[in-house]
C-alpha cells in the first residue's frame, strides 16, 4: 500500500513539474514585445530575430504606398515618434481609419531592409532606414483621434440639458 501511494505522489509532482514546465515555455514563445519607434530603434534590432513584436508610432505623410500584385495589396509607409522613423510593410487588409498622420500600431517582425528589396520595388520606392531594418507587418492597427472626439463632443451636447 505504501508503494502505490508514493507512487501516486510522484506521478502527480511529474505531471505538475511538467504542467509548468509547458506553461512557462509557452508563455515564452508567445509573448510579443510592444515597443514606440523611437525605443524600437534604440534597442539592439539584431536580437529580435523572428519573435512578434508591435511597433506603435505615426504615419508620416506622404509615405503611403499600396498596388495591387498578383490579386494581393501591398503597402509601405513610415511610422515615426520623437524624430525616429522605421519603414513597415504590410499586405492585405488595412483599417478603415488607416491614413497619413493616424496613430498605427504595426504587429510583425524586424527583418534586414534587403530581405523586402523586391517588395519595395514593386512599391516604385526606396527603402532608407537608420539601422538596416524594417517592419513585416501582418497586421495593422489605426486609431484616428478627431472620429472619437468628435464622438465625444455630440455626446456633451445630447448631455446638456439646454439640448433636450
Amino acid at each position: 500500500m505504501q508503494n502505490s501511494t508514493i507512487a501516486k505522489l510522484a506521478l502527480t509532482a511529474a505531471v505538475l513539474v511538467a504542467g509548468v514546465a509547458f506553461f512557462a515555455k509557452s508563455a515564452s514563445t508567445s509573448t510579443q514585445h510592444y515597443q514606440m519607434v523611437d525605443q524600437l530603434l534604440a534597442s539592439d534590432m539584431s536580437k529580435l530575430g523572428d519573435s512578434q513584436l508591435k511597433v506603435h508610432g505615426w504615419v508620416v505623410a506622404g509615405t503611403i504606398k499600396e498596388k495591387i500584385v498578383n490579386q494581393e495589396t501591398i503597402r509601405t509607409f513610415v511610422l515615426h515618434k520623437d524624430g525616429k522613423k522605421i519603414r513597415v510593410f504590410s499586405k492585405g487588409p488595412k483599417p478603415d481609419t488607416f491614413k497619413d498622420q493616424s496613430e498605427v500600431v504595426a504587429t510583425g517582425t524586424i527583418v534586414s531592409a534587403a530581405s523586402m528589396a523586391q517588395m519595395a520595388a514593386s512599391l516604385d520606392t526606396r527603402i532608407e532606414s537608420e539601422m538596416g531594418y524594417v517592419v513585416d507587418a501582418t497586421e495593422l492597427m489605426a486609431k484616428c483621434p478627431s472620429k472619437y472626439e468628435g464622438a465625444q463632443a455630440n455626446k456633451k451636447l445630447d448631455e446638456d440639458p439646454k439640448f433636450k
